[in-house]
């Protein structure tokens, strides 16, 4: 990864993979995923999944409509969902409830990584912020964020604040990983 790569943003990398009517968006956490996908929300034609929602994280019913639907038919199927589990099954039976709607559909996540891209359906947009960006975005969204705080306070009561700091300081980590992932990514799928 170039050292222009972690401080200035690049291009998105946009590649048709098949025929399909589905837009897959991966990046690093704090990359603009969410952000990217918000301008279909609203268009009823699309269905959006935020992928990394259907474990525990919470959502708003404005920003996935159809996630409830499919967090109970993915659980039906195979039981509790793990984020560490394989997620190519659980993409492909999310890309056949879309399908199957006759929509078109945006799913969202870091989640996606985890599969094979030549696995993938429609377009691939990979989200190529930053690392520094990504990261300050990440700590300014999470650190306050209510929901992870309260799991903070009650795991660790009083010192919850510097559990959480912790934690964020482990993330920058994980995002300078993740940038090295997608740039795996896109050399598998030819640049």
């Amino acid at each position: 990864m170039s050292k222009i790569y972690l401080l200035k943003d690049q291009e998105d990398y946009i590649k048709d993979l098949t025929d399909d009517n589905i837009i897959n968006i991966i990046g690093t956490k704090g990359s603009g995923k969410t952000t990217s996908s918000l301008k279909y929300i609203d268009d009823d034609n699309y269905i959006v999944i935020n992928c990394d929602r259907l474990f525990e994280f919470p959502s708003t019913e404005k920003e996935d409509k159809e996630l409830a639907n499919i967090r109970k038919m993915l659980n039906d199927k195979y039981g509790k969902l793990n984020m560490n589990d394989d997620f190519t099954n659980c993409y492909n039976d999310i890309v056949e409830y879309i399908l199957n709607k006759n929509k078109k559909g945006l799913i969202e996540g870091n989640v996606i990584q985890n599969i094979d891209p030549k696995q993938l359906k429609g377009k691939i947009i990979i989200k190529r912020t930053a690392s520094y960006n990504s990261f300050k975005r990440t700590v300014k969204r999470d650190y306050q964020n209510e929901y992870f705080m309260n799991l903070e306070k009650e795991k660790h009561k009083y010192l919850y604040k510097l559990t959480r700091l912790y934690k964020i300081r482990k993330r920058r980590k994980s995002v300078f990983k993740q940038a090295k992932d997608i740039e795996q990514i896109m050399n598998k799928l030819g640049r």
